[in-house]
């Protein structure tokens, strides 16, 4: 029996085969298609806001990214002081007080903070919430999340990640004007 020999149409589907295969090896390679787990710089998570990881960024990385903080000062939060320092109206970061200060929580003023180092960011959560979206948006797209007001404003919590940190978004009057980054707790 010759096994050299195959039927001209199974000889036809397989150099298509082979041709739509490297037309897709050519088309990822040169055309830079990340995979489908990659996340944009400007999402939001309950462990980062964009470039800023909770818990790793430092107040240098975040000085080179958007300048000097316009206002730095050191605040008491749950029974420990922090460095709180923020960028215009648009970016405030609570960060630890050792010799390397760590950004642990962040809090998004803005649809958009401009960067240095990443250009235009415009903040976003997984499900495309951003600052300025309408309160009925945000119960639109997590209706299991529920309002707790106090102070003239709602806290929504968004998601609760790794070791019970979370994300949150702060409604006034009917807006979204604050997405926020939080640690489990600061003691």
């Amino acid at each position: 029996m010759n096994t050299t020999r195959c039927h001209p149409y199974r000889r036809h589907m397989a150099v298509h085969l082979g041709t739509v295969l490297l037309a897709a090896l050519l088309w990822t390679g040169t055309l830079g298609v990340a995979p489908a787990h990659a996340h944009p710089i400007d999402l939001m998570t309950s462990n980062r806001a964009g470039p800023i990881l909770r818990g790793e960024t430092t107040m240098g990385e975040l000085r080179a990214w958007f300048g000097r903080p316009t206002d730095q000062n050191v605040k008491r939060v749950g029974c420990v002081r922090v460095t709180s320092a923020s960028w215009g109206s648009k970016l405030r970061v609570y960060a630890s007080r050792g010799d390397i200060r760590i950004a642990e929580a962040i809090f998004v003023r803005a649809r958009r903070i401009t960067s240095a180092e990443y250009g235009d960011l415009r903040m976003h959560t997984r499900r495309g919430l951003r600052v300025g979206d309408s309160e009925d948006r945000l119960r639109r797209l997590y209706p299991r999340s529920t309002g707790e007001m106090h102070a003239g404003h709602t806290h929504y919590r968004l998601r609760t990640g790794d070791e019970g940190a979370y994300l949150m978004a702060k409604v006034v009057d009917g807006d979204v004007v604050q997405l926020e980054v939080w640690p489990y707790e600061f003691c």
